[in-house]
């Protein structure tokens, strides 16, 4: 009877994860989003101070950092109406949830204060997402996810020690390879099981 149990609680569990991993693919379509939102504003930065074009460039943000939010809570009442939230499925969203409120509180409230350095920005929002995307992986029983931790990780310590324009462009292109590429792996590597298993 208690194997019988352990065996019916194990189905559950992997149930559980199985759904939550249904809930990534629609995040995955997030992290691309906010993958190529957060690139051109980098990348735009950069461009603009290289060609010596002055103005506050924290309306760069003003625009993009709303249009990213705007689409993840479009996009999280999509994914709530298709596949009924899970347990793991809310801690994934509060994970990302509270890095993103960080990263836009430390982005926006930092600077305006003269708290955060422009500078620290990039490192700060490193090591954030290298939290979010450890937990994340952790929860789905996902190494390759949970190691892209590591890149983030390293990519904040190599940016605390680069105290000029440089820094955007290094996070331009962090972005790109650990924030859009996973998440276009993610989706259709997914996208494709949950398919066949229909």
């Amino acid at each position: 009877m208690d194997e019988k149990n352990a065996l019916e609680d194990i189905q559950f569990i992997r149930k559980i994860i199985n759904e939550s991993k249904r809930s990534v693919i629609y995040s995955g379509k997030d992290y691309i989003f906010w993958g190529i939102l957060v690139f051109i504003g980098m990348l735009a930065t950069y461009i603009f101070v290289n060609v010596h074009f002055y103005f506050n460039y924290i309306w760069v943000w003003v625009v993009l950092i709303p249009i990213g939010w705007g689409y993840s809570l479009y996009n999280r009442a999509r994914q709530k109406v298709k596949y009924p939230s899970t347990f793991v499925g809310k801690i994934i969203s509060a994970v990302w949830g509270a890095a993103g409120v960080g990263m836009t509180l430390i982005g926006f409230v930092g600077t305006y204060s003269g708290t955060v350095s422009p500078n620290s920005i990039a490192p700060i929002l490193c090591i954030i997402m290298g939290g979010a995307y450890f937990a994340t992986g952790v929860a789905v029983e996902s190494k390759w996810f949970r190691n892209l931790s590591f890149a983030w990780w390293i990519g904040g310590i190599v940016l605390l020690f680069v105290v000029s324009i440089t820094g955007l462009l290094i996070m331009a292109f962090l972005m790109l390879a650990f924030q859009v590429i996973p998440g276009l792996i993610i989706y259709n590597k997914f996208k494709k099981e949950f398919v066949l298993s229909k």
